[in-house]
């Protein structure tokens, strides 16, 4: 009897089946899935810290209580009106989230009353009579305070300005 050298037998004298690389393809895909994974959460890894830092700035903004800072006096300047000089009595709050705000503005007060008193005196009855002026005046007012501030102190400081009293005579 002629034997096969290309066939192998098993114990029981039967052929035993061929392997056609099948056993590789298993193992492959094992490989790739878990170097996929292990890119993944490399990738949250790295990028964790840096969105946890944002989220954490984010939260003390978004908790921080506002600081508010009053002008001493209302600011009282006369202003142009078509029938005559007009007065105009204005009480101003700013506020601002700067723990160390407060006291800067208290620094510079002077400054930010007599730049007010400037602008507020350089208003017109016609405009002061409708919110859209006024509105147009606390934007105006705002951004002298925060340049001022920024020329003072190197930064805007404040955040809003609010006119806590408005009497035009």
């Amino acid at each position: 009897m002629a034997t096969d050298e290309t066939a192998p037998e098993n114990a029981e004298g039967a052929p035993a089946p061929k392997k056609k690389g099948g056993g590789l393809i298993i193992p492959l895909l094992a490989v790739i899935v878990l170097a996929g994974a292990g890119a993944v959460a490399w990738l949250f890894f790295l990028r964790a810290p840096a969105d946890a830092a944002t989220q954490v700035a984010a939260a003390e903004t978004a908790h921080a209580d506002p600081i508010y800072f009053t002008l001493a006096e209302n600011l009282v300047v006369n202003f142009r009106s078509p029938g005559g000089t007009r007065f105009l009595q204005v009480g101003i709050e700013l506020m601002t989230y700067d723990k160390e705000g407060k006291h800067t503005l208290e620094k510079h007060a002077p400054v930010l009353r007599s730049n007010l008193i400037l602008l507020l005196s350089d208003q017109s009855q016609e405009t002061l009579l409708s919110r859209e002026g006024k509105e147009t005046l606390r934007a105006e007012a705002l951004a002298e305070v925060q340049r001022a501030m920024t020329e003072l102190a190197g930064h805007p400081v404040v955040e809003a300005l609010y006119f806590t009293s408005f009497v035009m005579q």
